[in-house]
């Protein structure tokens, strides 16, 4: 946590909320914002209003912004497994094909939550068939219950999925089969 303007704020990826980290995610993604907008919009979501900065100058304003960026910067410790209302869900590092498409539908539509919705898919009860893991209703309930979980745990993974979908444009140009 960090304080500012007497307000303490969330800012470590251990602290924010998935839905937390999308929603900075959004506004800082956001190009008809500029720099000092940006800033501002974030620190209003977590609960400074934008006229308590008002007459703050801007040189406080900038240290205010690098001490809040400064701290978001940690290590970050893969989690494969996890539990939520009594059911363990487990991880993994690799992608399957309808993994990987349901992602790309998530990534594509930005929809509200669809971070938590890759973390949905990308976590599994062991206890159930894929058939049950991958309908519709259950990723949805899941993404519903994982938007509070915190950030630390979606990242690595959004990491992982950013570096295939990099590879695979990279080799976009070679041919799957010959």
């Amino acid at each position: 946590m960090i304080t500012i303007l007497e307000h303490e704020l969330p800012n470590r990826v251990t602290e924010l909320s998935i839905a937390q980290f999308e929603a900075i995610t959004t506004i800082n993604s956001n190009e008809e914002l500029d720099p000092i907008e940006k800033h501002l919009k974030v620190f209003e979501f977590l609960g400074i209003p934008e006229k308590e900065f008002a007459d703050t100058d801007i040189d406080a304003f900038i240290e205010m912004v690098k001490d809040f960026n400064a701290s978001t910067k940690e290590d970050l410790i893969q989690v494969t497994e996890f539990e939520v209302e009594g059911y363990k869900y487990v991880g993994e590092f690799k992608l399957s094909v309808r993994d990987t498409k349901l992602i790309e539908k998530c990534v594509i539509a930005k929809a509200p939550g669809y971070i938590s919705q890759i973390v949905a898919i990308m976590f599994k009860r062991e206890d159930l068939t894929n058939t049950e893991h991958y309908a519709e209703a259950h990723l949805k309930q899941k993404a519903k219950l994982f938007k509070d979980l915190k950030a630390n745990i979606a990242i690595p993974y959004l990491h992982f999925i950013a570096q295939k979908i990099n590879q695979q444009a990279k080799n976009e140009t070679t041919p799957i089969m010959e």
